[in-house]
């Protein structure tokens, strides 16, 4: 009988407090790219007016992916499963791509009128955005803690 329980696995608690902290960082995430996809930039471009939307959405951006950036840096810091805290780096990466190089490329693209440089950039960040979303959904279901 004691065998039993010998070879049974109980997790600290510590670590199950912390991989609870990063998977809830994660369901965070995933909700702030679904709320900002799906409310604030419709209701951006419906309510102000383009000029307007264009100077909300510059200084929106980079605290959007700074936040986001942090936050998944900070739930790849505290898990204990090393394969996911490789993916959340991966994605944290991505957020700082998306920061850097593309969106002021998107906003110089803008500017110069260069609207076919834009639409390809736009629609590379799109696509990482929605694969960073995919990515923090895949964990939040798979992720067992």
């Amino acid at each position: 009988m004691l065998e039993h329980f010998r070879n049974r696995v109980i997790p600290n608690t510590l670590e199950v407090q912390l991989n609870s902290l990063a998977h809830s960082l994660v369901a965070a995430n995933a909700g702030i790219i679904i709320f900002f996809s799906g409310i604030v930039t419709p209701v951006v471009f419906k309510v102000l007016k383009p000029q307007l939307a264009g100077k909300y959405l510059r200084a929106f951006f980079p605290r959007f992916y700074i936040t986001l950036f942090a936050t998944t840096i900070a739930a790849a810091l505290v898990t204990f499963d090393q394969t996911i805290q490789s993916v959340l780096i991966v994605v944290a990466a991505l957020f700082l791509l998306s920061l850097w190089p593309i969106t002021p490329a998107i906003n110089k693209a803008t500017d110069s009128s260069e609207h076919i440089k834009f639409k390809v950039l736009h629609t590379l960040s799109v696509i990482i955005l929605m694969g960073q979303l995919a990515t923090f959904i895949y964990l939040l279901v798979k992720w067992k803690i």
